[in-house]
């Protein structure tokens, strides 16, 4: 715990997306994590960093929004009092969209409102280390004696209860990355956590999209794609739930070798085997992994 408090640890809020496809209009940290007292994820959240900090230096908290979650994520902390945070304690950093692609062809697809207007969506979750990066918010920390960085997602109430253990094995193992994972069944729709090797011998590990794995095991390790292991019933290969926890040195200074620009990919959703038509326009994104 004394590698969190006494401003250890800075949090990041992955926060740019709203509820539509839970059935809710508004933002999704704005949901409630139980309905006994309506808490909703961004005060449960809040609370626990508050909890963590106790009455050592303050632990900062960063939320990256999008143009669809900006305005309502900057009201709900005013009309709130940042849940108990001190003011310049929450860093907003708001990420810009992009031209939504309508087909295989990459015809950029209009706005199903406003056929003079192009459909936009945000870049993806990977935007969040340039925008942590050019806005300084990184060397602030990095100068006030932060230590670690751990990225959270905006519904996943449990996430910061696996903190302090995740720091203690980062520390012990001497590790600059550790990803969070869960228990995945197989053919489940969460991107699986996997061992990659080149032809040349090099490795590296890699969060691979949930409709990607069981193509990739059929064309290397497992003909018969993505199955449980007898033992245990589950993949292999734990899910990615994208709560990853850097340490704050080496990850502040490859962002400035690299600018923090990530690498960018489509991934359509396709309407039928034919893979000609998507089920909703794609666009051009990135991953925070």
């Amino acid at each position: 715990m004394a590698a969190v408090s006494g401003g250890g640890c800075g949090f990041v809020l992955v926060a740019g997306g709203l509820g539509e496809r839970l059935g809710y209009s508004g933002i999704k940290v704005q949901l409630p994590t139980q309905l006994t007292t309506g808490t909703t994820y961004l005060e449960l959240y809040i609370r626990h960093i508050l909890a963590l900090q106790g009455s050592g230096a303050p632990l900062p908290l960063a939320i990256m929004t999008s143009g669809d979650t900006d305005a309502q994520t900057r009201a709900l902390l005013d009309a709130n009092a940042n849940f108990g945070m001190r003011a310049g304690q929450v860093t907003i950093v708001r990420q810009e969209k992009v031209a939504c692609l309508a087909d295989n062809d990459a015809r950029l697809a209009a706005d199903p409102k406003d056929p003079y207007k192009l459909l936009t969506k945000p870049h993806g979750h990977g935007d969040v280390h340039y925008l942590l990066h050019s806005s300084g918010t990184l060397d602030a920390w990095l100068e006030s004696g932060v230590q670690w960085v751990y990225f959270m997602q905006d519904t996943n109430a449990p996430s910061l209860k696996v903190l302090p253990a995740a720091i203690g094995i980062s520390r012990r193992n001497q590790l600059d990355v550790n990803s969070v994972c869960v228990p995945r069944m197989p053919g489940e729709a969460i991107g699986g956590l996997m061992k990659l090797m080149h032809a040349d011998g090099r490795t590296q590990t890699a969060n691979v999209e949930y409709n990607q794995i069981d193509a990739l095991l059929k064309a290397t390790v497992e003909p018969r794609g993505d199955v449980a292991d007898p033992a245990t019933g589950r993949s292999p290969y734990p899910g990615s739930i994208n709560q990853l926890l850097f340490a704050l040195g080496p990850y502040a200074a490859q962002l400035h070798k690299s600018g923090g620009t990530m690498p960018e990919f489509v991934n359509p959703k396709y309407a039928d085997a034919s893979k000609t038509k998507f089920k909703s326009p794609t666009r051009l994104e990135c991953m925070m992994q």
